[in-house]
């Protein structure tokens, strides 16, 4: 089955000053390293763009192993660029059991966290149980997400500025421990921006 994550990248980056999808990560961008993250997992990446969606759109051109949907009410919250992710997983994957939810702004995330989180999400589903799958280190949760298909309906009606944690947390759900302090790497600042890039 091909499964997916959904990296949302749709927002302003206020609180950095600059806009963090299309900043420099090594020889690549922070979104551009999510992204490739995610293909070494061996998944599909779908992009959600919004602010500036134009540079995201052309970043990604002609790149059939990556996908690029624009959530036109951006500014309304991230929970809506996870729904317009999930409307461009039935077209990608027909008939998913579920899919990641990485952010654009963690370029530092650990192939191996997809891999592990996989294995816990498929040894409860074998025991009839859908639950969402933290990464998780010394019981602190982090990215990225597993969800369950069977929590897409939950999914579309809220507000699309709610916290699809607070969702989750409201549900089924459980956690893979994984050894990297990438699951917790976010970066939100010019200051965090400068420490992490220089590794």
């Amino acid at each position: 089955m091909r499964r997916c994550c959904i990296i949302p990248a749709a927002g302003r980056s206020s609180r950095m000053g600059a806009w963090k999808p299309m900043l420099p990560w090594g020889d690549t961008t922070m979104c551009g390293a999510v992204v490739n993250t995610v293909l070494s997992a061996g998944l599909h990446p779908v992009v959600v763009a919004g602010y500036r969606a134009d540079e995201l759109v052309a970043a990604f051109m002609g790149r059939l192993d990556v996908t690029v949907v624009v959530n036109q009410a951006w500014e309304l919250g991230m929970l809506g660029s996870v729904r317009a992710g999930i409307e461009a997983l039935s077209l990608i994957a027909a008939g998913f059991d579920g899919f990641f939810v990485a952010p654009a702004d963690m370029p530092r995330l650990p192939a191996i966290a997809f891999a592990l989180e996989i294995e816990e999400a498929e040894r409860h589903a074998a025991d009839g149980k859908a639950c969402a799958v933290f990464a998780a280190r010394a019981e602190r949760l982090g990215h990225p997400v597993w969800i369950p298909a069977a929590f897409v309906p939950g999914l579309a009606g809220r507000d699309p500025d709610s916290r699809l944690r607070d969702y989750l947390l409201g549900h089924s759900w459980t956690s893979a421990q994984v050894d990297d302090d990438g699951i917790f790497a976010d970066i939100d600042t010019p200051e965090t921006y400068a420490a992490l890039n220089s590794h």
